[in-house]
């Protein structure tokens, strides 16, 4: 099937159009056919950022515990709260900020026909084309890598008019909350050249160049101006052309202002326009179909089409794959060849206020955005990632040492691009600590994927290292010599029990998801020394730690308990699942240890059916990634369904919440409108990846949790941490896997559903179903398994 999605019409709403992006800069395309907006946003406009030095108050550490040893869990709760208040530190947060629209008022005659919004996902281009007059009208809009613009084609088969306009995003998307006065939008509406200052110390400024047209350029006198104007100034108000069949725009945003000219300069291109378009698709396609996926040979229709069909329950399969290649694309799009990675909505934003100041988040959405990087080989996508966290590590370090009085890094929960201190106040955020554990997986598994030991050595090890130095100072031993982590949040849960404030408040102690990371982040860092063949005597007491860690355990429900600690009972009613992350997304519990993971199984089941109106959209893509390694296909079925049916909009981007208050997720209204959030987008992806693939640093699992209504289908170019890529294609009796080595391999082979071995290997199956296989470097085995 095309990987091209397809609107009937046009966006009203920006959080409907089509996203287009290079990493840097991204471009949303509503489609109008008279009163055109593209928005344009630009990774680093984080307004309102504010850097503070954060008060010592690492004395209140004793204390808390104290209170919390006692059982006074609700003094505990706003303890350090108050301590940070008393010395007035309440530093805000950035909030990712809209750049401006490039605002075109087309001269039509009459009504349009024949229209579409397309977007190619595999050369990442978006596509207006309408009829009036019965004589074609199209518009190209693409965001190029090497010139870091957005480009837009405008082309007719008979001569039109057009007004362009730089404005300042449409002031609709300004809410009245926090003071938006009558006054303030009036200095809002002046703003409308390429310069642009906001209140919260943002100072940016933005070009439109018409780089080809054969029509007639005026400004907004009338008067005329030439194609190859000087740009010794910007044009004020407007710019119309006329008579035209064709005209190129180019679109720059820089975030400084870097002056007319020099803006103007950086618009003068050497190749020609089909030249730029050409380079863009090669590279851009290049990144996208190293992986390919197929669910269905049925005819491309809209996605409107294919939203309405499932709605009733029914979900397409031609919805599945558009949306599993639109993560895709969203991180190709945001991710490459740029200085920051995704925030909570990629690079594509229209509020001037949005939700949770659209920041970085640590205790789940970031890290879910790029769960499908590396399986779908692209590696790169992580690293604007850690440029940003290495670039932040003395922030880390004074978080622990003022807050904590702890040596390492202690990673805050959510953080803008200016700064990596912990700024908000609220309880659950000032006593969540396994950001330091949850990011360092991502910097390890970057090399298992790519076995980069200069990265490993010289930016993986030392960060893990640091933060494993945080949770040396900061748990304590019981009485019983196991460790014990306190105080703690288990995000965002609120645990129930016999003590006063019990489902109120977020404080606790020894959430389990604390001890998961802690052995993760110490196991990975005990491997590294050992390939390294550096610091055994760190490693040795790495290990004890890890000795001393609790056991998991499992409640009376039969449920991976989520505290380990006897006065803080499970929560079934909330979006996280957080202590399940042993099993999902780390590694450590298989289906070789059956008592643990029937108990994740048994959790995850409790917050679908008693909980789910306390889900999101995002928690229906954790789930879904969840019922994976259980090997649920129904699980993942049903979750990816939910989320398509109650919380993806018309152009594929996923809201936070069931955006009809159906009751399906919890309600959250922001502005009047549920948000966006990309990473149920990215979480989508990862999900049917994990179902097709699943591998670890010994073995590889082929379709291991394939829905049953995805009976036919393929998939090329996914990649494990052994080294080996995964091809499949399969059919309702078969399925022939090709297997390519990076390096020389011995690993062990699953095939759950077809295990018969039908050709490619003369071995037998061990007693659990695996085989051996051993490939030297450069080899591709092809093996046909059937039912």
């Amino acid at each position: 099937m095309e990987k091209i999605l397809i609107n009937k019409y046009p966006a009203t709403r920006w959080n409907d159009a089509t996203p287009v992006g290079n990493g840097v800069m991204g471009a949303l395309v509503y489609g109008a056919v008279y009163d055109e907006r593209i928005l344009i946003n630009h990774e680093s406009l984080f307004n309102w950022c504010e850097d503070k030095q954060i008060p010592d108050i690492s004395a209140s550490l004793p204390i808390v515990r104290d209170l919390m040893d006692k059982g006074d869990y609700k003094t505990a709760e706003q303890y350090y709260k108050k301590a940070l208040e008393a010395e007035n530190y309440r530093p805000s947060s950035g909030k990712y900020y809209p750049a401006f629209d490039l605002h075109m008022l087309f001269e039509n005659q009459n009504a349009f026909t024949d229209y579409s919004r397309s977007l190619d996902m595999k050369n990442g281009i978006c596509t207006v084309r309408y009829r009036e007059n019965g004589k074609k009208l199209k518009r190209e809009i693409f965001a190029s890598g090497k010139e870091c613009a957005v480009f837009v084609r405008l082309r007719a088969e008979e001569p039109f008019g057009v007004k362009l306009a730089l404005e300042k995003h449409d002031l609709c998307d300004l809410p009245d909350e926090g003071g938006a006065s009558k006054q303030t939008r009036e200095l809002y509406k002046k703003s409308i050249y390429s310069e642009f200052e906001t209140w919260g110390g943002l100072h940016y400024s933005g070009m439109i160049k018409v780089i080809k047209t054969d029509g007639e350029i005026s400004d907004g006198t009338d008067k005329k101006r030439n194609i190859d104007m000087s740009g010794e100034s910007c044009f004020d108000g407007f710019l119309r052309i006329s008579g035209a069949t064709e005209v190129v725009l180019a679109i720059k945003c820089e975030k400084t202002p870097v002056g007319a000219k020099n803006l103007y300069k950086t618009l003068s291109f050497e190749d020609d326009y089909q030249t730029i378009k050409f380079r863009h698709r090669v590279r851009f396609s290049s990144l996208f179909e190293r992986t390919g996926l197929s669910f269905s040979n049925e005819e491309n229709i809209s996605t409107e089409e294919l939203l309405l069909k499932s709605y009733d329950g029914a979900v397409d399969n031609r919805l599945i794959e558009k949306m599993a290649d639109f993560g895709r694309y969203l991180l190709v799009s945001s991710s490459i060849g740029c200085e920051f990675p995704a925030n909570l909505q990629g690079i594509w934003n229209g509020d001037y206020s949005p939700a949770w100041a659209c920041t970085y988040f640590n205790n789940e959405n970031i890290q879910m955005a790029y769960w499908q990087a590396c399986r779908g080989g692209l590696s790169e996508a992580l690293l604007p990632l850690f440029n940003l966290y290495d670039s932040f590590k003395e922030d880390y370090r004074e978080n622990a040492r003022k807050l904590y009085g702890c040596r390492g890094l202690l990673l805050p929960l959510f953080m803008d691009n200016g700064c990596g201190k912990k700024k908000n106040l609220q309880p659950h955020v000032l006593y969540w600590t396994g950001s330091s554990a949850w990011i360092s997986a991502i910097y390890f598994e970057y090399y298992l994927f790519t076995k980069d030991t200069e990265f490993l050595k010289n930016r993986a090890y030392p960060f893990m290292k640091e933060c494993a130095l945080f949770y040396e100072d900061f748990y304590v031993y019981d009485e019983n010599g196991k460790l014990k982590s306190y105080p703690a949040d288990s995000p965002e849960n609120r645990p129930n029990g016999n003590f006063e404030g019990a489902g109120e408040m977020s404080v606790c102690i020894n959430p389990t998801m604390d001890f998961a990371l802690l052995k993760e982040l110490l196991s990975n860092l005990i491997f590294s020394s050992k390939l390294l063949g550096i610091d055994e005597a760190d490693a040795e007491r790495y290990q004890k730690m890890i000795d001393a860690i609790p056991e998991y355990e499992i409640n009376e429900d039969g449920a991976m308990k989520e505290w380990l600690h006897p006065d803080f009972l499970d929560n079934y009613h909330h979006r996280h699942q957080s202590h399940i992350y042993p099993l999902f997304p780390g590694y450590e519990i298989d289906r070789d240890n059956r008592e643990l993971f029937e108990a994740c199984r048994v959790a995850v089941d409790k917050r679908l059916v008693i909980g789910l109106k306390e889900q999101t959209g995002w928690s229906l893509s954790h789930m879904a990634n969840i019922y994976a390694r259980l090997k649920d296909k129904d699980g993942v079925k049903k979750c990816l369904d939910l989320l398509l049916r109650f919380c993806t909009g018309q152009n594929l981007f996923t809201y936070h919440n069931d955006w009809r208050n159906m009751g399906v997720t919890l309600k959250f209204m922001h502005a009047g409108k549920p948000p966006f959030q990309i990473d149920a987008n990215m979480g989508f992806t990862a999900a049917v990846y994990e179902a097709l693939v699943y591998s670890t640093t010994e073995k590889i699992e082929i379709l291991p949790a394939l829905p049953a209504e995805l009976e036919c289908g393929s998939i090329t170019g996914i990649c494990t941490q052994i080294g080996v890529g995964v091809s499949l294609i399969w059919d309702k009796s078969t399925v022939k896997a090709t297997l390519s080595a990076r390096d020389d391999v011995t690993f062990k082979l699953l095939s759950p559903e077809y295990k018969a071995l039908v050709d490619g290997l003369n071995s037998t199956p061990d007693k659990n179903g695996y085989y051996t296989v051993s490939l030297t470097k450069g080899e591709a085995l092809t093996l046909v398994f059937s039912k």
